[in-house]
């Protein structure tokens, strides 16, 4: 028996030897062939995949196996145009390799008819796609009018609050605001601004110096400015309605970003911002 087992590995690695020696003295082949790249999602779970998937493994853990249906027939399809798979590569993720969502490389033998008919075939595709009635894809949805006529009410509603904010600060008269933002948030009923200062003319110091202080002071004195003109009051007597840091406890209906900026030699620098928060002054009344 043992002479009959050492007999056996002698053929089976004569034969392996024989095959690797074969594949080195293949002569190079003047063929021509084609290459075709693939980006396809995976799932690693079965949760996470389509009811037409096919669980053909048994769980250990978390490890599984499923028939993929919709990637087979991809790659059936592709088969049937004559590209073969030839290699997986992984992707790089934090310089790390990973096979999460791999690109899958594809061979055929070169066949210029073939390219060409393919290329015309696509040509025919796109043009039809130009050429369909705007009138033919567009769907007919229903419309709920009550849910309709409420998003339109939140949407006066919101346009009335953002062009009261932004008319307000633009009231202030103050020059040097470089931008203005205006966005009204229905969940929490606030209207929110980010205001853009130029505090260039007010801080820089012997050409290309500032103090850290002073801009800081700048941007209290400039959110004080704009607190009293827009007309805001303070949500209690004991907050301060202007923060660095916006941490307010409780915000009121308007919210104002503030930033400082020095231009210097055609550079913009932010240098201070701040928070304003409060209400306007008939809510409280």
């Amino acid at each position: 028996m043992l002479i009959k087992i050492c007999g056996l590995v002698l053929v089976i690695a004569f034969a392996s030897f024989t095959l690797s020696a074969q594949t080195f003295v293949k002569p190079a082949s003047n063929e021509s062939w084609e290459y075709l790249v693939v980006s396809i999602s995976t799932f690693s779970d079965k949760e996470n995949l389509a009811v037409s998937n096919k669980w053909i493994g048994r769980r250990q853990g978390n490890v599984g196996f499923y028939q993929d249906v919709q990637m087979q027939n991809e790659f059936d399809r592709l088969g049937k145009l004559g590209w073969e798979l030839v290699e997986i590569l992984p992707v790089n993720v934090n310089d790390q390799p990973s096979f999460a969502n791999p690109k899958f490389i594809f061979k055929r033998k070169f066949d210029s008819a073939r390219s060409e008919r393919e290329a015309e075939d696509l040509k025919k595709l796109e043009n039809e796609f130009k050429n369909i009635s705007p009138n033919t894809v567009k769907a007919t949805d229903l419309i709920e009018l009550d849910q309709a006529e409420f998003k339109a009410k939140q949407n006066e509603v919101a346009d009335r609050a953002k062009a009261k904010l932004e008319q307000a600060i633009k009231n202030t008269n103050i020059i040097s605001v470089l931008n203005l933002i205006t966005a009204y948030s229905d969940n929490i009923k606030q209207t929110y601004a980010e205001i853009v200062v130029d505090g260039s003319s007010a801080l820089l110091e012997g050409g290309n110096k500032y103090r850290l202080s002073e801009a800081k002071k700048y941007a209290r004195q400039i959110a004080v400015e704009l607190f009293n003109k827009i007309g805001l009051r303070q949500l209690t007597p004991n907050e301060d309605f202007y923060n660095e840091y916006g941490n307010f406890s409780y915000r009121g209906e308007v919210t104002i970003k503030l930033s400082i900026v020095i231009n210097y030699n055609g550079t913009i620098r932010n240098v201070a911002v701040g928070y304003i928060n409060g209400n306007w002054a008939e809510t409280i009344k």
